[in-house]
């Protein structure tokens, strides 16, 4: 997408009277249209209120969306990247004060396997494990909606406890590779976090990985860290609650 001198300055303009907030908005027939930043964190974060987008669609087709970064430069982040994919459209994001205007279009970003930052609900431990089964396995997993800390409140239902019979898994004595191990880590009221069983296959399909020496491997993606690979010793067996194999797995790939 071009961007006209006009519309750059206009991001400029209301990048600057929000600073140091983010300011978001929209293009709609190549003009920046402004939009209130409802999210709980605006410093840090952008969110359009869906009543306000519904608007204004009836006003013609959201070409882009535009977005600031305050004291930060124009690259897209982690989740820029995801949204740009998500939504399908074109991505302008203006750092400020030091300006500097960056427009992204949609390129098949997905966020790798391992080394993955930690966003709860869209890049956390069971997105993982829906990444790895379509990417590695051909296996589509239903998504589930979930509220950060779930797992802390017995008044929650419990994500996997309830839910992995739905997604098409079943329960195994032991594991096999791609199987889905559910634990619990902490204190909690529910098990909260799911591994994946690698074995010794510690090569993917999807993407390159480093060598990694071991014959009970495990991939998984810890509360606020970064995805990995690594051993599945005694402390995990200790947290493990279910070992899930999925009705399609074919254990002959």
């Amino acid at each position: 997408m071009k961007l006209a001198a006009k519309l750059k300055k206009q991001i400029v303009k209301a990048s600057a009277e929000h600073y140091p907030f983010e300011m978001c908005g929209v293009v709609i027939a190549g003009e920046f249209i402004q939009c209130e930043n409802v999210s709980d964190d605006a410093q840090n974060h952008f969110e359009i209120s869906p009543l306000e987008l519904a608007r204004l669609e009836d006003r013609g087709e959201i070409q882009a969306y535009v977005h600031s970064h305050p004291d930060g430069t124009a690259t897209a982040s982690p989740l820029d990247k995801h949204q740009i994919e998500l939504h399908g459209k074109t991505w302008i994001i203006c750092a400020y004060p030091d300006i500097e205007i960056q427009a992204y279009e949609p390129c098949g970003y997905k966020a790798p396997l391992i080394g993955r930052n930690y966003h709860h609900g869209w890049q956390d431990c069971y997105s993982l494990v829906r990444d790895f089964y379509g990417r590695e396995l051909n296996i589509i997993l239903p998504d589930f909606e979930r509220s950060d800390l779930w797992w802390e409140s017995k008044n929650n239902k419990s994500l996997y406890l309830e839910n992995y019979e739905k997604a098409g898994f079943y329960e195994v004595d032991s594991p096999q590779y791609g199987d889905m191990l559910v634990c619990k880590v902490g204190r909690t009221e529910h098990p909260n976090h799911a591994v994946i069983w690698l074995g010794d296959k510690w090569e993917f399909k999807s993407e390159k990985a480093e060598q990694a020496i071991g014959n009970t491997l495990i991939l998984h993606h810890p509360y606020n860290q970064s995805s990995k690979r690594e051993i599945y010793g005694h402390n995990w067996q200790e947290r493990t609650v279910k070992i899930l194999r999925h009705k399609d797995r074919n254990h002959g790939l």
